[in-house]
């Protein structure tokens, strides 16, 4: 990484600078949470399992992992499993779990604006990370590289929001934290050469009683979602590799 790349190498020192604290949170993320926290996180999980159709002995890259999780879960459910990120601590923190786990998960350090894992997997997951990029075109070629012809990517981001919401990380860390509408994230998808690009709603993060008013807003939310969907704060995006 070259030395003068100020906003890469705040990424790098995250999670030094988030303190003991901090990296207790990332390490026990999934967990940790308030419960409606970390419900999100694994229906999330359940998501990307599904979209990328992720099977025992399918193979996976996480780009921009961060602590692993994601990447440990898949290796539970029997997919072979890498993940890269640009923090050697964020991966040494991988690598921990996922040893404390029992689990046989390949985790490198690695710039995924730059990486060439030479079309050898079935899947590419990048979730909530292509917005500490500032060359997301970059991303998404590296992400090319990494399928086989046919294999699924699945993009998980904020909206454009986040270029705002993330003010407080950005002036605390010094990482990137922008954002992007579901419009230009298709097209930087079909840009890089992917093809059947799907957006999906996640309109089911909480449970409904059979109260009057919980079946009103069950029956509802779903025309909701999609009038709100410009100022929702999560993009999932499905493509495949050609």
């Amino acid at each position: 990484m070259p030395a003068d790349d100020a906003r890469k190498q705040a990424e790098i020192d995250y999670p030094a600078r988030a303190g003991e604290a901090g990296r207790a949170w990332i390490r026990s993320k999934p967990f940790g949470h308030n419960p409606r926290e970390t419900a999100r996180f694994l229906i999330d999980f359940g998501y990307a399992l599904q979209l990328l159709d992720l099977h025992a002995g399918a193979s996976l890259v996480e780009l921009g992992c961060g602590s692993g999780w994601m990447t440990r879960f898949a290796a539970r459910h029997g997919v072979q499993a890498e993940g890269y990120d640009i923090s050697p601590d964020m991966i040494e923190i991988a690598r921990a779990e996922a040893a404390r786990e029992g689990l046989d998960v390949t985790f490198e350090a690695g710039d995924y604006e730059q990486l060439d894992l030479g079309g050898r997997f079935d899947a590419c997951l990048i979730y909530d990370a292509l917005h500490h990029s500032e060359r997301p075109e970059l991303v998404l070629a590296a992400a090319k590289r990494a399928l086989r012809p046919g294999g699924r990517l699945l993009v998980a981001e904020p909206n454009w929001k986040q270029r705002f919401q993330g003010r407080g990380a950005s002036e605390a860390y010094g990482t990137i934290e922008l954002g992007y509408s579901p419009r230009r994230l298709k097209k930087l998808m079909r840009e890089a050469g992917f093809t059947d690009i799907r957006r999906f709603h996640n309109n089911r993060k909480r449970l409904f009683s059979n109260g009057p008013g919980d079946t009103a807003a069950h029956l509802a939310e779903p025309l909701v979602y999609r009038l709100l969907a410009p100022f929702w704060t999560q993009i999932w995006l499905r493509a495949r590799s050609t």
